[in-house]
């Protein structure tokens, strides 16, 4: 489970830096013994710097190439990268001590002076000072003229230490210190830790900035951290942007392990015009380790005051997310009208009384589990009305929904068996007012066995019950009930590396029980349909060489011969029967429907052929190019609905085509096509060219054409830098049917190894049908992103518009690391 709080803050990680007194305590009893530095390069010797940070930084032209290629393009360099003689996990506690300097004095007293690079080493563990006292009579020890402490992953150096021999007890003054694995760095006016092994540090600040960049700095009064406990507090905490305050709280809680820490998150801010200023403020609850909680408090200045909700829960055989929202008396929504919608049939007469808001709600389950041969699956959501998306979220793909599906499953496999109990229903989020069928519940058993020499048998049983409300329905469209579904089949799956061959039989049984059927209908109607298939098909390859490339060609042609019995279905309810779009992987399925309401007559052939484009060593594929038809012996005789029409009696298929290329240098192509040659038109166009170097440099162009849907429709988005900190994104989502654009949206950006802000303008339609678009009033939108990296961040949204729009851009979870307060 994914954290949502603070981890292993750098707050946190200052616990760690007081070890001087169990190192510089043990050293009493070690005499001085020169040692080669274990940590610094050869020759060189200790030194306090002005600049800790910079001492260490290395700019991105001084870097070895590999770290420059690995390093983000907006990065100006980085820390060093040390050496050490021991494993980077090796604990210093379990290695001697060694001490040099270059004059050591003992005093019958008990005092000890180490002078001159004075070096205490302790496994991957350095102190070095230019002096140190030891008073064996006092128990004391100190360490002045500046001390440095290096470990892997911590560099630290102050003025002076103070070290109590018994308690181990240390004071550390005017301490600088870098973090070089998150790459922070900060100082305090003094860090101390007690007898106990509790730290306090005073007067200390971090950031993630290079040195000599103060773009964000965090400050702390004081910060307490007690042994061996979880969290530690800091007092009066303060975010610098360019020295300006900009968020304080008096008191916060940080872990200093990995464990994750309740408290605030980072706000997220957003306005649009409908909505005006929209702020969420999420609040983390580390409830366990293997649950927690995010409640979000929400402000629409338009809308009003709500509450949004997420419970994780993750075991060792499941994960589950409970999520809810809640709006109350939403202003501008009075469960079926927007108040502009209303104030504008109030004009007219059209209705009646005051405008009275209505609350707004949505709640929703995901999980997924295995258990031995089980897994269990639920995806439930459920609003409190069908504009929720379209008003409350803002993710175009979820508010052009037009159904919501919520499905519950349990699933068992051992050997060829195969059992599914599972249930599904439907919220309808458009104009509709007649529900889907809902799925209360369905069995399907399915079992593939073996039989002597090459043949395979399989059977597939399924029994439903179909419901809906239909208090309000006649006819045909009030029938419910029960189906059961039996289908035997028999195989010879015949192959060599050269070719297959696939011989198949089988019978299809369906029988239901129906309730609500009109009067002369039958209540219990039966189809038995039988069907005998053969599918071929031929490789063949040769070599070849393209630009000094070693490439092999293939050819596959492939034929599906397919016989169904027709048998009169225009007597059968419509439970979850639909038809396929035509595409290519359609030439060689059993059924042009989808679901078991209807199955299609057939006396047909089916041919394809598909070329490939191999690298000849890793077998890599370049470029697939498909094409194929099918050849009607009769005409097709079962439909949906009503009687065939024209061109169920055509003797081909429309000829269908796909092509997918990776054409190299970042660049990939894939189309569809669909021609019919009885009408001369396509019936369907898909194209898409991407280039994508890498996730800051994305080029998409595409293209979709479906006339029987009334879509035409082109894409173009980027997100593409225009010098190293700055990058421009936007998408053009445009509709040439209605002229309207869909989605448009563009930025800019600056990025850099310490912050990142996005500023964004976003137009689009939220029309939850996703139809009638020449009559949805468009949504306009300003959204702002900050991410001060290694810390925490606001604006979500910006993200979400990013990943969805702009195909191929994944969220970079690495630099954007959040942390709670």
């Amino acid at each position: 489970m994914q954290s949502r709080g603070n981890r292993d803050g750098p707050l946190g990680v200052l616990a760690r830096v007081c070890v001087l007194g169990s190192l510089a305590a043990s050293a009493t009893s070690v005499a001085a013994e020169p040692q080669q530095p274990a940590q610094l390069d050869a020759g060189e010797r200790f030194r306090i710097v002005d600049d800790l940070a910079a001492s260490l930084w290395v700019p991105r032209e001084a870097l070895s190439p590999e770290r420059a290629a690995r390093m983000p393009s907006y990065c100006r360099g980085g820390y060093r990268i040390f050496t050490y003689p021991h494993p980077i996990d090796s604990e210093p506690d379990r290695f001697p001590i060694h001490a040099e300097g270059t004059r050591a004095d003992y005093r019958m007293a008990g005092e000890i002076d180490l002078e001159g690079d004075v070096r205490l080493e302790q496994g991957n563990r350095t102190l070095a000072a230019a002096r140190a006292h030891i008073d064996r009579t006092a128990r004391e020890g100190t360490v002045d003229g500046g001390v440095r402490l290096q470990e892997p992953g911590l560099v630290m150096q102050g003025e002076r230490a103070r070290v109590n021999l018994d308690t181990h007890a240390a004071v550390v003054e005017q301490v600088d210190f870098v973090l070089l694995d998150s790459a922070l760095r900060g100082d305090a006016r003094r860090v101390a830790q007690d007898g106990a092994g509790n730290m306090t540090m005073t007067g200390g600040s971090f950031t993630r900035c290079e040195p000599g960049n103060e773009n964000w700095r965090l400050s702390a009064s004081s910060v307490e951290v007690t042994d061996g406990e979880v969290f530690g507090t800091a007092r009066d905490a303060v975010l610098r942007v360019r020295g300006v305050p900009v968020f304080y709280t008096p008191y916060i809680r940080f872990p200093v392990t990995d464990d994750r820490q309740s408290g605030w998150l980072f706000p997220d801010v957003a306005f649009s015009d409908e909505d005006g200023t929209d702020v969420s403020l999420p609040y983390y609850l580390n409830l366990a380790p293997n649950y927690d909680a995010t409640l979000i408090p929400r402000w629409v200045s338009r809308r009003g005051v709500g509450l949004e909700g997420e419970f994780r829960h993750l075991s060792g055989w499941q994960e589950t997310v409970l999520s809810g929202a809640y709006l109350h008396k939403d202003d501008l929504y009075d469960g079926e009208l927007s108040r502009e919608d209303f104030e504008d049939l109030a004009a007219e007469g059209a209705v009646d009384g005051p405008f009275e808001p209505e609350d707004r709600w949505l709640y929703a389950m995901e999980h997924s589990g295995a258990i031995g041969n089980f897994t269990t699956q639920v995806d439930y959501t459920a609003v409190s009305d069908r504009d929720y998306f379209r008003d409350l979220g803002s993710d175009l793909a979820v508010s052009s929904e037009i159904e919501l599906e919520r499905r519950g499953e349990i699933q068992y496999a051992q050997g060829g068996w195969l059992v599914r109990l599972w249930a599904q229903r439907f919220q309808r989020l458009d104009e509709a007012r007649v529900d889907p069928y809902q799925r209360l519940p369905e069995l399907d058993v399915s079992y593939l066995g073996e039989l002597p020499g090459p043949f395979e048998w399989s059977v597939l049983t399924s029994a439903v019950t179909f419901e809906r409300n239909n208090d309000d329905l006649t006819g045909a469209a009030a029938v419910v009930g029960d189906r059961i579904h039996v289908e035997p089949r028999l195989r010879l799956p015949l192959s060599a590396p050269w070719g297959f061959l696939t011989l198949t039989g089988g019978y299809r049984h369906t029988r239901y029980d129906l309730r609500d059927v009109p009067e002369a209908a039958d209540p219990r109607p039966k189809r038995g349909i039988g069907l005998g298939s053969a599918h071929a098909g031929l490789f063949f390859e040769r070599e070849l060489g393209w630009f000094d490339r070693a490439l092999v060609q293939t050819l596959e042609p492939q034929v599906f011969y397919l016989y169904q019995e027709f048998e009169s279905q225009q007597d059968l309810p419509r439970f979850d029967a639909s038809a396929l779009t035509f595409g290519f992987s359609q030439l060689f399925r059993d059924n042009r429907f989808s679901g078991l309401d209807r199955i299609g007559d057939a006396n047909q052939a089916s041919y394809g052929l598909t070329t490939r484009f191999l690298d000849g060593n890793t077998g890599a594929e370049y470029f697939r190019a498909s094409a194929g038809v099918i050849d009607y012996f009769a005409d097709r005789r079962v439909t949906l609905s009503g009687q065939p029409v024209e061109e169920d009696a055509e003797s081909t298929s429309a000829i269908a085509g796909e092509l997918a290329a990776r054409i190299g240098g970042g660049w990939s192509a894939r189309g569809t096509t669909v021609w019919n040659p009885h009408q001369s038109r396509w019936d369907e166009i898909g194209a898409a060219l991407q280039y994508r170097g890498d996730n800051r440099h994305i080029v998409n162009l595409g293209y979709r054409k479906r006339p029987a849907e009334d879509i035409d429709q082109t894409d173009v988005s980027l997100y593409w830098p225009i010098s190293r900190h700055f990058a421009v994104m936007g998408r053009w989502n445009y509709d040439r049917v209605s002229g309207r654009t869909i989605e448009g949206f563009g930025g800019i950006e600056y990025n850099d190894c310490c912050w990142r802000i996005r500023l964004m303008a976003r137009r689009f339609l939220d029309s939850p049908t996703g139809r009638n678009l020449d009559t949805v009033e468009a949504d306009e939108g300003i959204f702002v992103q900050i991410v001060f990296k290694g810390l925490a961040g606001f604006g979500d949204k910006v993200e979400s518009v990013l990943s969805r729009g702009i195909r191929g851009y994944r969220t970079e979870m690495r630099d954007d690391y959040q942390a709670g307060f």
